[in-house]
């Protein structure tokens, strides 16, 4: 009986060690929240760009993204009070200086995050598969053509945000992206590129009407692009001037070689930055239009049968020479008339030359100038009349 009691209590005891505790559920891969979504205004399409999700929101790397929501919430200016012109603005209203739309919506708070999540609408996705398609750089962007008024023309203030899916859980929403669009101008045409010494020249006209129609356009100023020719840009690419230019018209002091222009009309520089599209493009090619120093002296030395020239030297880091020229006058003294100039040979380096194809007896007078490497001539500097003497 007790050696049955043994083995029982042995059975129990293997039969427990064995025994495997409740299974741990597996941790969710949660997409960590984008952080960085912007937006900006072209003509008349909203553009939003943000950082490609990399990381879940354990800090470890998002294995997979199955698809990126957008989600948008259009906000109408509330009504004006009865009686009241929409468009009329009394003292104290908004400040002035700010586009009128802007200003109007910046005494009404924006939405929470919250709020946001209740009221917006899902309007597209971004499937995995198109994720490529949708990339720039290390950027995605999408393109949206939202209402820029309400049904009875007032403005409208658009607040965007976007939700990463990985294959088992769904992110939160990014941070809120507002924007209030404003009636930016058509494209700048009549665009005209010149190059002169000091750079390029841009001219354009000014744009009178607004996309669709929208009346005056709304315009800041001005950005202007340089590309190479053929090259494509894109929302990141970022103009020549820093700051918008007010007039009409811009010198660009590039590199030297073929370049190509397109200028955009601002409404506002934001953040976010609302424009224009793109002008069509003008190509112009830049070289070196600057001439080098002249010479500052040049003496002439009567030699048998030649005359020796001995000029000053000129400092310049893209000089290529000295180019000489002689012309044969007849008469004598200060009666000396010119029959013609011509160069004397190809280019020089040295600042010494022999002229030994001379005449006695007839009157010559010399010019010298420094040339740079792009061909360009300074200044000639000139002799006076010498006769080389006939032998005796």
């Amino acid at each position: 009986m007790t050696s049955r009691k043994a083995l029982a209590a042995l059975l129990f005891f293997a039969v427990a060690c064995g025994k495997r505790g409740d299974p741990h559920p597996p941790v969710p891969v949660i997409p960590r929240p984008t952080g960085d979504l912007v937006v900006t205004q072209r003509a008349d399409q909203v553009i939003l760009s943000w950082s490609y999700p990399s990381l879940t929101t354990a800090g470890r790397s998002l294995p997979e993204i199955r698809r990126i929501s957008v989600f948008r919430y259009v906000e109408e200016l509330p009504a004006p009070a009865a009686g009241r012109d929409p468009n009329a603005i009394l003292p104290g209203d908004v400040d002035p200086t700010i586009p009128q739309p802007i200003a109007l919506f910046g005494k009404i708070p924006t939405l929470p995050q919250a709020q946001f999540a209740k009221l917006s609408t899902r309007i597209d996705s971004i499937e995995k598969a198109n994720l490529a398609a949708a990339t720039a750089g290390t950027k995605l962007v999408y393109t949206d053509k939202p209402p820029f008024r309400s049904q009875d023309g007032r403005p409208v203030r658009i607040t965007y945000s976007v939700v990463t899916e990985g294959a088992t859980a769904r992110g939160d929403y990014s941070n809120l992206a507002i924007i209030v669009p404003l009636p930016v101008s058509t494209p700048p045409v009549g665009l005209e590129a010149t190059a002169g010494a000091a750079g390029v020249t841009l001219t354009w006209d000014v744009p009178q009407t607004a996309v669709g129609g929208a009346g005056a356009p709304v315009i800041e100023g001005y950005t202007i692009f340089r590309s190479a020719p053929g090259e494509e840009l894109n929302e990141f690419s970022n103009p020549v001037n820093s700051v918008p230019v007010k007039a009409a018209t811009y010198t660009d002091a590039p590199e030297y070689g073929e370049h190509e222009y397109r200028v955009a009309a601002v409404a506002s520089t934001g953040p976010p930055l609302i424009q224009s599209a793109l002008s069509e493009p003008v190509r112009v090619t830049f070289k070196d239009l600057m001439p080098p120093p002249a010479p500052a002296s040049l003496d002439t030395l009567i030699e048998t049968n030649a005359v020796r020239l001995v000029w000053s030297a000129v400092e310049a880091p893209d000089l290529a020479g000295y180019r000489l020229y002689r012309t044969e006058g007849m008469g004598q003294e200060s009666h000396i008339k010119e029959i013609g100039t011509i160069p004397l040979g190809p280019i020089v380096t040295e600042t010494t030359f022999v002229d030994a194809r001379v005449n006695p007896g007839i009157a010559f007078r010399y010019e010298v100038a420094a040339v740079d490497k792009s061909g360009n001539e300074s200044a000639r500097v000139r002799s006076g009349w010498i006769v080389v003497p006939k032998s005796p």
